[in-house]
This record gives structure tokens, sequence and C-alpha cells, in this order.
């Protein structure tokens, strides 16, 4: 680390300090360590990302999906709310505001109970110092490096909007029906996603996938894990960033693919998921007239299971296509070993059920 700058030490530490809040004060240590078995299938194993990044970007940053729920719980929740959370989470995938912010978000994280946002902003901001700094001084092209700071920082924007969406969504579910005017005035031109498109269970599961696959964050995972990934020379790096920015959608599969897996197993505590988007559908129900407790579990589960050996099939087909039009490259038997790891993880999710890590 000597050749690094001097905020390489600085992020490692803030990087730190973040996961001792994440895994302290949120869920149990079973749950970070199945998560980060995920993580290693992930990240660790086909692109060699040490320890420190993948639990970081592929476990870690389930702080943000915890941070949207408890934003999705308060009493006055409103869209200007939510977009300036998304907006202080997106600045820290600015190298300039995300090195400004180290000293002070180090500052913050030693108190026991600072804010979540805050463990959040450190989390990103760590990861867009180090990986900065990690390229640097691999000898990568500054163009290289902004190419993928650029990809990073889309592939946050996509999770957090979808995230915040989402939370609008679901407290007007949630909202008792004397609250529900004042809550649907907050989803503002979005209250037709209150209503499923489609007209039948399928087309429902697609829907949602479409809608929000991507607060799944394994888009964010593989993004964040680039700059740390010691099997990818920076040619490597290169063409594989070519290909996470062309329109094959590499990542958009990847993103609905392990979503789905997560949902192949009905949960009737979410309020919004596979199942019930597609139940709305076939139904023709609004989503504020579904109780996701009350809806018939086992039926759902061999329905989505149906869907699933329906359409897991065709994705695992397209990333395939994508891994053999790049040829001879020295990339190509380092990403089709990248789709076998997702296709593990996704087996294992469905075979798991909808909550294969511990809960609180």
């Amino acid at each position: 680390m000597a050749e690094f700058p001097e905020t390489t030490s600085a992020a490692l530490k803030l990087l730190e300090r973040a996961r001792h809040h994440v895994r302290t004060r949120s869920r149990n240590e079973a749950y970070y360590q199945a998560g980060d078995r995920f993580s290693e299938l992930f990240l660790g194993r086909t692109f060699q990302v040490e320890p420190d990044y993948y639990r970081a970007v592929g476990t870690d940053y389930s702080a943000i999906d915890w941070l949207y729920e408890e934003l999705a719980q308060g009493a006055a929740l409103t869209r200007q709310t939510l977009d300036a959370v998304t907006e202080q989470l997106q600045e820290m995938t600015r190298p300039e505001p995300a090195r400004a912010a180290l000293g002070p978000l180090q500052a913050a994280l030693h108190s026991p109970s600072c804010a979540l946002l805050d463990v959040c902003r450190a989390l990103l901001g760590a990861i867009t110092v180090l990986g900065q700094d990690t390229l640097g001084a691999r000898g990568v092209p500054a163009a290289l490096v902004q190419d993928w700071l650029e990809l990073w920082s889309d592939r946050l924007w996509r999770q957090n909007s979808q995230q915040a969406r989402l939370a609008l969504l679901i407290q007007v579910m949630r909202a008792a029906p004397e609250d529900r005017p004042g809550r649907l005035a907050a989803l503002g031109d979005e209250q037709d996603a209150l209503s499923a498109q489609g007209t039948d269970f399928e087309q429902g599961v697609h829907e949602y996938l479409e809608r929000y696959a991507e607060t799944g964050a394994s888009s964010v995972a593989l993004a964040g894990g680039l700059p740390f990934a010691r099997a990818l020379t920076p040619r490597d790096l290169e063409k594989l960033l070519g290909v996470l920015r062309e329109d094959s959608d590499f990542l958009g599969g990847v993103a609905r693919l392990l979503r789905f897996a997560q949902d192949v197993r009905f949960d009737p505590s979410e309020p919004l998921n596979s199942g019930v988007m597609g139940y709305a559908a076939e139904h023709r129900q609004r989503l504020t007239d579904i109780d996701a407790t009350r809806l018939p579990r086992e039926e759902l589960d061999t329905r989505l299971r149906q869907v699933w050996t329906d359409n897991s099939a065709r994705i695992r087909r397209e990333l395939d296509a994508v891994v053999a039009s790049l040829g001879d490259e020295p990339l190509r038997p380092l990403l089709q070993g990248f789709v076998q790891s997702v296709w593990a993880v996704a087996s294992r999710l469905t075979d798991a059920g909808h909550d294969p890590r511990p809960g609180p």
C-alpha cells in the first residue's frame, strides 16, 4: 500500500469502521457469514477480489437496503426526502467529494449511534477512493479509470433510484385508508406503478424484475469490485468495461437472475415482490388492494418455481452468448467463470428459499 496516495489509508480505516457499524447494528452474525460466502463465490473466486473488498461491495452494502427500509417506515416520507438521500449517496461516487468526506465521516462513525446515512456514505466513498487509487497504482490509464467511475456511478444510481421508488410504493401499500390520499400524492406521476401492466402471472413477475431487479445490488457489487480484481489485466478490464457498458444488458441479466432467485419461494412478509406483482397482474388488482400475508403461499411457490424454470435457462443462454462474442479474448474464460459463479449463487438461493441468510 506504500505506493498509494495518503487517502488510501484513511479510506481503508473508514471501510473498517463502516463494516463494524453494519455488522453490529443490523441482523446477526450468521446472516453476514452466509452473505460473505455468496460474495466470495460471486467475486472472490473468479476475479480474485480480496475479502475486505468483496465483503464491502457484496455484503456490507445491505446497509443501503436497511436505510431505504427505515425511510419507508417514516410517517412523513416524501419524494423530496428520498431524492435528497439518494443524491447524498450518489455524491460519494464522485472522487473529489468522496475524498473530502473521508475525515468528517470517520469522525461521525466514531459515535455508536451515528446516522445510518453516514454509514452508507462511508462505504460508498471509501470504495470510490480505494478503487481510483488501486487502478492508478496498477498503471491503468486515466481514461479507463474514468470509465470505471462512470459505470460505478451509473449502477449505484440505478439501484438507489429503484430503492427510492419502491420505498414510496410500499409506504402507500402499508398506509391506513384514511392516510392513503396523502401517500398517493407523494408518488406524483408514478401512481401508475400501483397497477401491473401485464394481464397474467408471468408478465407480472417480469414487470417486477424490470422495475426493481437492481435492488438486489448485484450490478453494484460487480462494478464496485472491479478495481480490486487481481485476475484482470488492464486490457481485460478495458474489454470488460466495454462489455458492461454495451447494449448486451449483461449486468441487467445478472441482476434479474439473482433478484428472482431470492423470490422463488414466496415471502409474505414483503409487501411487494415478484409473487405479489404476478398475482396483481393475473387478478387485475391494484397493489394497494393486496395484503401479501393473505395470499396463497404454496400456490405462489409453485407458480414462481415454474416461471423460474422457464426463464432462468433463457437468461443463462443470453449471458453465455455475451461471453461467446468475446471470441479468443483472454477475458473470455474469466467471464465464463463468472457466469458459472452467478449460476451457482442463483441455484443456492433457489434451493435455500426466499431468505437463505438468517434474519435478525
